[in-house]
């Protein structure tokens, strides 16, 4: 949304003062006209692009061997489809050709003026459903008068009502193209209880939200509800339908994702959750780490135990020499301090690039160990696991059974990023090759599951 707002905020100043013309046709809004020289060179295509267009201005989505293109406008299904896969830049012109029906809907004074004031109401890393709703906030303080434009113009971009992400790291959101139901259509409640998989005590504090629809406390809507000391949880007001993401967070623990449909005055959904022992949020820490540290650009070793796929830890993968070939891959280790003695019974890891990276940067060979000890100085180390991640195992968590006589008592974990996917002989194939490999070494999430040590 960063690269999308830049874009449209430019554009609409371009066009309000005449320097661009903004026509019925589709694709007069080029980012980049001067120095692409005239072709789409910095965007994939122009910001009027309409749904559906026909327009040889708006080629849209590209699609592989078999599978037909897409063609003209984006909409909210494209998101990480556009390029094949994530980028910030393509995946954002969907939210900026968004904007822009957005501003031919309402004019571009009321558009300023909502887009820019959902920036303060909007919650902490928002998804493109938390900005749809920040705007829909925007137009309540104003009165309402704009709710059913608005609506019409997500809706027709596949952030209809039943639309879903679960936050802005959400990487395969849900589209839908419905408007809002009327008021008085049917609701009901939604309830149930959480749990601990493992000792199946009650989780208190523990939130369920409703993706699409749980943004912000004192939004219009708010679909989520937090548990009390007995682990129940009440969602009131909840429209009749399907709902593609309901989740159950809660700090130190998995979260949990479920499709739900709503249909009855009540309806029952409980969930167990998994704690994760190495998670920064249930009390874990970092406690030591080779190489560079890219804390200030996000991707510093924290963001190995943050619980999200779409962070992860970054480093150097090579170190340059005068010797032979130049070059030498060097492991990286981070230690975990789990949040405390663990029985461990499962680590997981998921060794995808990360950081704008591409592929060839995941962590190929690896290294997992572990420690009794309390104190790092003292520590004997146990290795629990090695072996190789591939391609097919980029960003998901590869669950991993520790060595025997490696699991029990666990206090510090060691994990080692040995080399990274670059294919062939490192040395030749970085010799004159663009991989980020090369220069980068990297890994998402790093989990462990397991009991407390009695």
């Amino acid at each position: 949304m960063g690269e999308a707002w830049s874009d449209w905020y430019a554009m609409d100043l371009l066009a309000k003062e005449g320097f661009v013309r903004d026509t019925r046709a589709d694709g007069d809004l080029r980012v980049g006209q001067y120095v692409g020289v005239g072709k789409d060179l910095i965007r994939i295509q122009p910001l009027d692009c309409a749904v559906a267009s026909t327009s040889p201005k708006c080629p849209g989505v590209p699609r592989g061997p078999g599978v037909s293109a897409k063609h003209g406008g984006f909409t909210y299904g494209d998101f990480g489809k556009i390029v094949g896969g994530l980028e910030v830049h393509t995946d954002g012109e969907i939210w900026g050709e968004t904007l822009w029906d957005l501003r031919t809907k309402i004019g571009s004074d009321a558009a300023e003026s909502l887009v820019t004031r959902a920036m303060e109401l909007s919650p902490a890393n928002p998804s493109f459903l938390d900005m749809r709703n920040a705007i829909l906030a925007a137009d309540a303080v104003q009165g309402g008068k704009r709710n059913t434009a608005i609506w019409q113009v997500f809706a027709f971009r596949g952030m209809g009502y039943f639309a879903s992400a679960l936050n802005g790291d959400d990487s395969t959101p849900f589209e839908d193209f419905s408007m809002a139901p009327l008021p008085n259509a049917p609701k009901g409640s939604v309830t149930g209880t959480l749990t601990d998989d493992a000792t199946r005590a009650a989780l208190p504090e523990a939130v369920v939200g409703i993706g699409g629809h749980a943004s912000a406390p004192g939004f219009t809507e708010y679909l989520a509800g937090t548990t009390n000391s007995a682990g129940k949880y009440t969602i009131p007001g909840v429209f009749f339908g399907t709902y593609h993401e309901v989740s159950a967070t809660k700090a130190g623990f998995d979260d949990k994702v479920d499709s739900l449909t709503v249909r009855a005055a009540l309806t029952t959904h409980s969930y167990r959750l998994r704690r994760d022992w190495a998670a920064s949020g249930g009390g874990a820490g970092i406690a030591a780490f080779t190489g560079p540290d890219f804390t200030e650009f996000g991707c510093g070793p924290a963001a190995a135990i943050d619980q999200s796929l779409g962070n992860g830890w970054s480093s150097t993968s090579a170190e340059f020499s005068d010797g032979p070939g130049g070059m030498s891959i060097t492991p990286k280790l981070v230690v975990v301090k789990l949040s405390q003695a663990v029985d461990v019974s499962a680590i997981a890891v998921d060794p995808g690039n990360t950081c704008g990276d591409d592929g060839s940067a995941s962590t190929k060979d690896y290294k997992i160990e572990t420690t009794r000890s309390l104190h790092l100085g003292t520590a004997t180390w146990r290795v629990a696991k090695q072996g190789s991640f591939r391609a097919v195992d980029r960003h998901r968590l590869n669950r991993l059974t520790p060595a025997a006589g490696t699991a029990s008592a666990v206090t510090f974990l060691r994990f080692t990023m040995i080399n990274p996917q670059v294919p062939g002989d490192f040395t030749a194939t970085c010799t004159d090759s663009g991989l980020s490999g090369c220069v980068f070494m990297d890994m998402s999430e790093l989990e462990v599951y397991g009991a407390p040590t009695r």
